[in-house]
């Protein structure tokens, strides 16, 4: 999409028609379609100012009234923000310097007038970043005011107070009103007067115990005294914020008095009580149950008979500890809200979301905790489900974020590689490089590998040599692994091969063999092996996936910790996982089960805690002698012939090793950092560049906005367009614009240099 308008709001502050009419043109060409106006004196320049938003402002450097010195100066007293180009016919860095200095957004010459639209499409799009800008700060201060007005006309009583002092720091109109204390009075104490004296003390403690950079406390109650002695009962919500730069807190207390003097009605509502869908119940102070609701005959199994009398620490918690907890909090605070595990009568649990209340005399005296528990287990469940499927849908959108940047990150490297590999003589050399080349695309196969599980997207599929699978992970378990860890391998020479993607076996055997090297952090030994199985229909029927027919059986054993059977059973969860935070995501085994199931297999796993663990993985296999695809070996890459070519690339790495891998073939080359500064690059040697290789994902100007942009200025211009994004659109929007060739990151130089030569000399 085009970042410019096709209509240009263009004042021109130009001495003749003629002068005009050569911009004019210039903007037909560059595609736009100019409404413009000429003015060439101040009074005229001003009136158009006012009279007209203006996209571009143009003014001659030299004229006899209103030069650009006296152009530039009105437009900043004006405070306006417009883009001015200066346009001259005097040529000179001194010319355009003083240009610049004076506020110019950029200096064009009249014999080079083309360069004025990608200064323009440059400028402007600067201009709306700025704008954005301007927008989101505005948008700030209007927020921050919204939030002054909430807390000024909340019509529930508010103030702001330093947590180290107590002192109020600011209080709102209600707090004003209800309470009966003046601003000036309430900037003069602290939340102490507020309290009842023997009150004070808890309140303390309460603050002693609590972090000051916590961001919000849970809700609790406490007992205010007014100005006129009334006494009232509120619930507090306390929230961290910045006030005047400093850390503080904001309070909002709701008058809950007459609330809590309908609790101690809840008795003589017992009736309509037993109606309620939440288990309702009343316990003294000693922890006996004295009201029991039909909703908690239903929640808990235990009839009213059964429990009232009973203390709820001895029949509802398997772990009696939990009870003291919740029962203190609600005493010191007032109430207490949580979720607990509960037990019923037949032995099952239940989830309880449990609000606690403590009721008082009329004195103010604790008398009863009052209980209201509501049942939540079947709502945690499906809770579970979905945030289960909420994660694994934020992970296809995640892969698809960092590919780009991977892509990125491998290209210099593959393709650093390739040239160093051109120019190595020594073998070891070679050999170093073909190691790191083997490492880098398995970095860009893992990539691939994480899109399809996040993504469902195919890889590569042919037949797979099981013996060469077993050997390459071997290579890799004896270079990278600890030395304390022994490694066995057996792989006999008659494995059959298996369909499927090679980059995919390969992930799921190294998933396993890491997970066993983790549970041996002190040594052990690790065991690769592969054979031959045909599955019978007796055996298939055990297995959800499984048919009968041939497998090929792929087992890695260790003598590791082991697994306790619930971990057993939760393996192949996804983000399930036994290991400390940030050693861990919980991702191997459940891609690794994604994988098998995907090619028709199934995994069988034997582990006792401290006897160590042994996966089998089950694959379908062709039987008898089939030859396996072996890997191509790339013929003579093509050389140019000093062609130019430009690449547009945000990443300075690649820009790099891409120009030193052509320069090396045989090309020249031109570099451009983003879509404005290669099509400008563009306009000035048009007829020298042979090919723009250019990437889609840029800042300032992205690659199909620059594309379009280059068709306009030359429809017979050479283009490729390459990308690191996993987007499936890409190749396809490319193609639309008439783009024929397109190149996936990370690309090799046999890729580019192919690429190249096909686009140069298709007659090839």
């Amino acid at each position: 999409m085009k970042v410019l308008p096709q209509v240009l709001r263009a004042l021109l502050v130009a001495e003749s028609d003629e002068d005009a009419m050569l911009l004019i043109e210039a903007l037909h060409r560059g595609g736009y379609e100019p409404e413009w106006e000429r003015v060439e004196t101040e009074t005229a320049l001003r009136d158009a100012l006012l009279s007209k938003e203006w996209d571009v402002v143009f003014c001659d450097y030299a004229m006899p009234e209103l030069d650009a010195r006296r152009t530039l100066r009105i437009l900043r007293e004006s405070g306006d923000t417009l883009t001015a180009i200066v346009v001259s016919g005097q040529a000179g860095e001194e010319v355009a310097v003083e240009a610049m200095q004076l506020g110019a957004n950029d200096f064009v010459l009249k014999n080079n007038i083309g360069r004025v639209v990608p200064a323009i499409e440059r400028e402007l799009a600067a201009a709306e970043l700025r704008r954005e800008r301007h927008a989101a700060t505005l948008a700030l201060r209007q927020s921050e005011e919204r939030h002054r007005v909430l807390f000024d006309r909340s019509p529930l009583p508010m103030w702001v107070y330093d947590p180290k002092t107590l002192r109020y720091l600011a209080v709102n109109e209600m707090a004003v009103r209800e309470y009966g204390y003046t601003r000036e009075e309430y900037l003069g104490m602290s939340l102490r007067e507020l309290h009842l004296p023997e009150d004070v003390a808890a309140l303390l403690e309460s603050f002693s115990a609590m972090k000051n950079d916590a961001d919000s406390l849970p809700r609790i109650t406490r007992r205010h005294r007014k100005k006129d002695g009334t006494i009232i009962t509120v619930e507090i919500a306390d929230q961290a914020i910045t006030f005047n730069g400093l850390t503080a807190r904001v309070v909002q207390a709701a008058d809950i008095t007459e609330a809590r003097r309908a609790a101690d009605q809840i008795r003589e509502q017992a009736a309509l009580l037993d109606h309620a869908q939440d288990a309702i119940l009343v316990q003294n102070l000693e922890g006996e149950i004295t009201y029991w609701n039909k909703s908690a005959e239903r929640v808990f199994g235990w009839t009213a008979a059964e429990a009232l009398g009973r203390k709820t620490q001895e029949f509802l918690y398997e772990d009696p500890a939990v009870y003291p907890e919740s029962f203190d909090a609600t005493l010191k605070y007032g109430d207490w809200i949580g979720e607990v595990t509960k037990l019923t009568k037949t032995g099952g649990h239940v989830l309880i979301a449990g609000r606690w209340t403590l009721v008082r005399d009329d004195s103010g005296q604790p008398k009863a905790v009052l209980a209201i528990n509501t049942d939540i287990t079947e709502k945690k469940q499906m809770e579970a489900q979905f945030f289960r499927a909420q994660r694994m849908g934020s992970i296809g959108t995640l892969a698809g974020g960092i590919a780009h940047d991977l892509n990125n990150v491998l290209g210099p490297i593959i393709m650093g590689v390739d040239l160093l590999k051109v120019r190595a003589t020594e073998p070891q050399d070679l050999n170093i490089l073909n190691l790191m080349e083997m490492s880098g695309q398995r970095g860009v196969d893992l990539v691939k590998q994480v899109l399809f599980f996040a993504r469902g997207i195919e890889g590569r599929r042919g037949l797979v040599s099981a013996i060469q699978l077993v050997r390459d992970l071997e290579t890799i378990a004896r270079e990278t692994f600890p030395k304390s860890i022994t490694i066995e391998v057996e792989a006999p020479t008659d494995i059959w091969n298996m369909p499927g993607d090679k980059t995919q076996f390969h992930q799921v055997l190294l998933n396993l063999c890491v997970n066993a090297r983790d549970a041996m952090p002190t040594g052990g030994r690790l065991r690769i092996s592969a054979h031959n199985r045909q599955i019978d229909e007796q055996f298939a029927a055990t297995q959800l996936t499984a048919h009968p027919g041939p497998y090929v059986v792929l087992e890695v054993s260790d003598t590791g910790t082991g697994m306790a059977p619930e971990v057993v059973a939760r393996m192949f969860e996804p983000f399930f996982t036994t290991k400390e935070l940030g050693q861990g995501t919980g991702f191997g085994l459940s891609t690794t089960d994604s994988i098998v199931r995907n090619h028709g297999g199934f995994i069988t796993v034997q582990s006792e805690p401290g006897q160590g663990t042994t996966f089998q993985v089950c694959l379908p296999a062709v039987t008898g002698s089939v030859e396996v695809e072996a890997p191509s070996i790339p013929l003579d890459l093509p050389r140019g012939h000093g062609e130019l070519i430009l690449i547009i690339d945000d990443e300075a790495s690649i820009r790099s090793i891409t120009g030193e891998t052509l320069a090396a073939f045989g090309y020249r080359t031109m570099s451009a950092g983003d879509g404005a500064e290669g099509i400008a690059t563009y306009a000035q040697h048009a007829g020298e560049i042979a090919v723009v290789l250019t990437d889609m994902m840029m800042p300032v100007m992205g690659g199909a906005a620059t594309v379009r942009v280059l068709l306009r200025l030359d429809p017979e211009v050479r283009i490729i367009v390459a990308s690191g994004s996993s987007s499936k659109n890409i190749e396809a929007e490319v193609a639309e614009m008439g783009v024929k060739f397109f190149m996936p990151k990370p690309y090799n130089a046999e890729t580019l240099l192919w690429t190249l030569h096909t686009l140069l000399h298709p007659e090839d």
